[in-house]
């Protein structure tokens, strides 16, 4: 379910017009996942995929842990909510539609994240000739990079096919800087030692894409310099909807057309921040037809 929030409280000014002014507010709306994932309420999982021999499962229980923890702080759920598993490669086949349905209820969980087929390369090492200038000193820069690729699918247990693909090959890219040049040994060395913080980094950033995300959005009303339609308002600001509503749909029923279409506008806005998207396509529609009328 979508939510608002307003990101400010716009005080509400006298109107000195006979005709309806309006006031646009700056609302925060909660919209769909990058990823287009909807957990629906449903406590995803997480798995790892071990390939037999792999000296990558370290970084893969990096990568899965980041992944959790990420859902965790974006789903507003308690440390340790969100599960983890391990798997060998050899023992399930997410294509296999037994198999998956298996391994749903054997973890518990409608959604699960499955990370697998981990690929770290080599490291390269570069040595800067240009030196950079940082606190008043000018320092050789040494640049290790490191390719890696893993495969990351969502799985929902009502789908065969997985319902999203976050698999990524990429390049990591560290700059070392110092007063003398880093030996190539020393400075795969220092990258290499925090090397699971940083596939911790990336399992967050993944967790990122699979949850709903708020995105600033403006929206208008209309209002007339009388007490109803000011105190409409009002209990707008404060997310007071309904309330509000409730003084709409009286006006909706004035008359004056084009006193009715402004209200029948502002209530299809009420519908939608009360994820009523129905009812707010059928105001919305009865708002424009009002208003041609006036035309």
């Amino acid at each position: 379910m979508r939510k608002w929030m307003f990101s400010i409280l716009l005080p509400v000014m006298a109107v000195v017009s006979c005709g309806p002014l309006t006031y646009t507010l700056p609302v925060e709306k909660r919209v769909q996942s990058d990823a287009n994932v909807d957990f629906a309420g449903a406590l995803p999982g997480v798995m790892a995929v071990l390939q037999d021999g792999s000296a990558d499962s370290t970084l893969m229980s990096a990568l899965v842990c980041g992944m959790a923890e990420g859902l965790e702080v974006d789903l507003g759920l308690d440390s340790g909510s969100v599960p983890v598993f391990v798997m060998k490669a050899g023992d399930v086949d997410f294509r296999d539609s037994a198999q998956k349905q298996y391994v749903h209820a054997l973890t518990g969980v409608d959604f699960l994240i499955v990370a697998d087929s981990l690929s770290v390369g080599e490291f390269s090492v570069e040595h800067v000739q240009e030196q950079a200038y940082v606190q008043s000193q000018f320092l050789k820069q040494t640049q290790v990079r490191l390719p890696y690729s893993v495969k990351v699918q969502v799985f929902n247990v009502d789908s065969l096919p997985p319902v999203a693909d976050l698999s990524e090959s990429d390049v990591f890219e560290w700059t070392l800087m110092a007063e003398s040049e880093i030996a190539d040994l020393k400075a795969i060395e220092k990258v290499n030692s925090e090397l699971d913080e940083y596939f911790r980094t990336i399992g967050v950033t993944m967790a990122g894409g699979l949850t709903p995300r708020w995105e600033t959005v403006n929206v208008s009303l209309y209002v007339y310099d009388n007490a109803q339609w000011t105190e409409a308002c009002r209990l707008a600001y404060l997310f007071e909807w309904e309330k509000a509503m409730n003084i709409w749909l009286e006006e909706a029923a004035s008359p004056d057309t084009k006193k009715a279409a402004c209200a029948a506008y502002n209530i299809s806005v009420a519908c939608e921040m009360l994820d009523m998207n129905d009812m707010a396509e059928e105001w919305k529609t009865r708002s424009e037809r009002l208003f041609n009328y006036n035309r």
